[in-house]
């Protein structure tokens, strides 16, 4: 009986688990959670002679913050402090969309950029380079 109860709490759980994925109009091979926080830290800015434009959903976006916690693994505070720095050195952060939708748009249409979604939004015209799930 126990061992039922586990088993449903633990199927419960996991479906509540939200996938997302790095999207982008550029056909590359996938690429590994280092090269994309290099990517929207903008520290790795062109491969294979693509320059890279990263776009993020705005600062209130649960998947954004999915995104910081998960990819860049770094916090809000952390993240400021960062682009504060890099903007003393002339660097500006990636650009900022209002919502998936207008992320994906802009994706398609400019060639190099690559922002992140719910996979369940994953339009045929977007490549996925990466792939994980957040509770």
């Amino acid at each position: 009986m126990k061992l039922k109860v586990f088993l449903l709490i633990f199927l419960n759980l996991s479906l509540l688990a939200s996938e997302y994925a790095v999207v982008s109009n550029i056909t590359l091979d996938t690429l590994n959670k280092k090269q994309i926080k290099a990517i929207f830290l903008k520290k790795l800015t062109h491969l294979n002679g693509i320059k890279f434009v990263p776009v993020n959903l705005a600062s209130s976006s649960k998947i954004r913050d999915a995104f910081e916690s998960e990819v860049l693994q770094m916090s809000k505070k952390r993240l400021k402090s960062y682009w504060i720095k890099r903007h003393y050195l002339g660097k500006r952060p990636p650009l900022v969309m209002k919502s998936q939708k207008s992320a994906t748009k802009f994706t398609q249409n400019v060639l190099g950029s690559l922002t992140y979604i719910e996979l369940k939004n994953i339009d045929k015209n977007l490549n996925i380079l990466y792939r994980w799930s957040a509770k």
